[in-house]
């Protein structure tokens, strides 16, 4: 198995770790006008029912997304969306 590098940026980039199970993925910056570049990590994984899991980060907001995509890729079902910096941890316990 060999990880073949499918763009790289000097922001980021983009990997194909296992192209027999359609595992990827990829970090960027990127800005939507004039406000200030988010950074964007996408990982994605085929399942052997021909589904696709996608995984989506924004350094930047906290924004988790994940995603069950349909296997012709013209569908699918968000399964998570939250703010992870807004999400509450216990705290740990002194050993």
């Amino acid at each position: 198995m060999a990880v073949k590098i499918k763009a790289e940026t000097v922001k980021g980039g983009a990997v194909e770790l296992n192209k027999e199970h359609g595992v990827t993925a990829s970090y960027a910056v990127a800005a939507v006008g004039a406000s200030e570049p988010d950074e964007l990590f996408f990982a994605n994984v085929k399942l052997p029912s021909g589904k696709t899991v996608s995984f989506f980060v924004n350094r930047d907001t906290g924004l988790v997304v994940v995603d069950i995509i349909a296997k012709r890729g013209n569908g699918g079902n968000e399964v998570l969306r939250m703010n992870a910096d807004k999400v509450s941890m216990p705290s740990a316990k002194a050993a």
